[in-house]
């Protein structure tokens, strides 16, 4: 039980970043940088940006101011890129547990009623969530998402965690409803 509360606070806590994410960024489509490795796997330095004026002077990049309101979409963006990399790692944290859990209470399902798996609404509902999860981290690394995509994933596990997490305890009837309702 532990385990399984662990990975729902874990999990929840980088769906709520992730949130965050889907509201600051307004809808917009955002290309988010990433770290300092590009698509090859090579670490690239950056160079600098020169102009070509008509007097034929090089300006490099050095040498132009940003105005204000670029400085605050630089900022903005930096948060995006924050938010969407705790997001991604809270939730990549959360997952292990969330197997463990799974795992294990099967296990213990065993021991206690002869059986791994009986199909109940909360082990229905965390496969769910396990399911949502994995297809984030899956488009994560593999198709290398970020942003806006994972982070429409990310929600729908919110819910999916909420609807395991309660929704089954209040809704639901079968070994794990404890007459709450």
């Amino acid at each position: 039980v532990s385990v399984m509360m662990v990975s729902y606070a874990t999990l929840l806590i980088g769906c709520l970043f992730a949130i965050a994410f889907l509201i600051l960024s307004q809808g917009k489509d955002i290309l988010l940088q990433g770290g300092s490795i590009n698509n090859q796997g090579i670490k690239s330095e950056p160079r600098p940006i020169t102009v070509n004026f008509q007097t034929k002077r090089e300006i490099t990049l050095e040498e132009i101011t940003v105005p204000a309101e670029k400085n605050l979409d630089n900022e903005l963006m930096s948060l995006l890129e924050g938010f969407d990399n705790i997001s991604y790692r809270f939730i990549g944290l959360g997952f292990p547990f969330l197997t463990l859990g799974i795992i294990s209470g099967a296990v213990w399902a065993n021991q206690a009623w002869g059986s791994y798996w009986s199909w109940d609404p909360k082990e229905t509902w965390a496969l769910i969530a396990w399911l949502v999860f994995a297809v984030y981290l899956h488009t994560r690394i593999t198709k290398s998402w970020q942003g806006k995509r994972p982070a429409y994933i990310a929600t729908l596990g919110f819910f999916t965690v909420w609807v395991c997490y309660l929704g089954v305890n209040f809704l639901g009837k079968g070994l794990h409803s404890y007459g709450w309702v």
